[in-house]
């Protein structure tokens, strides 16, 4: 895959989809900037990549912070050395909620998804275009595709994802850089975990495959994306949901 020697930095890595894919980058020869705003299970990420004989090094920071998000990227860059690869994995609370009933606040702590994309795409991009060559991936969600109800906002947010992925792959292809998105549906992850026995069955049998996915399935498509097989597809997203049919009632 061409990989091994890249330096990727990946947001909300601490646990979840985002360690799986840290692990999984580590695996391809990927040295790892580990960022989530908990220190302690950021710390515990690169203790795992680390004593598996990987380069990593923990990044904390609230994405939504435009400047801890540059101190971030140059904290990476000082220990790690110039940024090839950025996993835009972090995400806000995801709460079930009608939208009526939803606040200005929890409107903008859904929203700082979207603007954490933002913040650390803009942040790493100068130095990609400096040096013609760089991947952007982004975790989206099919809920914004299909629009998951009581969950208005992050739908909202995860949509937006996908039409910044589409334009700023369309401005920047010309250096080299691809920007491209991966849209999981229901993963084994703490968020789904929190959720009813059966939410969770009934979003098993909405799946083709009728298993809930894996971390490691989305990770697989984040590497595939990072390595030059992946070299001609930019400004798309690909989606890894086991063959989704439908949202459940936001009453189950």
């Amino acid at each position: 895959m061409n990989i091994i020697g890249k330096v990727a930095l990946i947001t909300g890595a601490g646990q979840g989809i985002g360690q799986a894919i840290a692990k999984q980058l580590a695996s391809h020869g990927v040295a790892i900037a580990v960022n989530d705003i908990n220190a302690e299970t950021a710390e515990q990420t690169v203790t795992e990549l680390t004593e598996a004989g990987h380069r990593a090094v923990a990044v904390v920071a609230d994405v939504d912070d435009p400047e801890a998000v540059n101190a971030m990227v140059a904290q990476a860059v000082a220990a790690l050395g110039e940024i090839d690869i950025l996993v835009n994995n972090a995400a806000g609370p995801g709460e079930r909620q009608p939208f009526v009933g939803t606040t200005l606040q929890t409107q903008r702590d859904e929203m700082s998804t979207l603007m954490g994309v933002m913040h650390c795409t803009r942040a790493v991009l100068p130095a990609m275009i400096d040096r013609r060559q760089g991947r952007v991936i982004n975790i989206l969600s099919i809920t914004g595709s299909y629009g998951l109800p009581g969950r208005a906002i992050y739908s909202a947010a995860k949509a937006g994802i996908d039409g910044f992925i589409k334009a700023v792959s369309a401005e920047v292809g010309q250096y080299g850089i691809t920007i491209n998105g991966v849209s999981p549906g229901s993963v084994d992850s703490p968020r789904f975990l929190n959720r009813s026995e059966d939410v969770r069955e009934a979003q098993k049998t909405a799946i083709s495959l009728n298993r809930i996915g894996l971390p490691a399935d989305v990770a697989n498509a984040v590497v595939f994306l990072a390595s030059d097989m992946a070299g001609y597809i930019t400004g798309t997203t690909i989606d890894v949901d086991g063959g989704f049919r439908g949202f459940m009632p936001m009453n189950r």
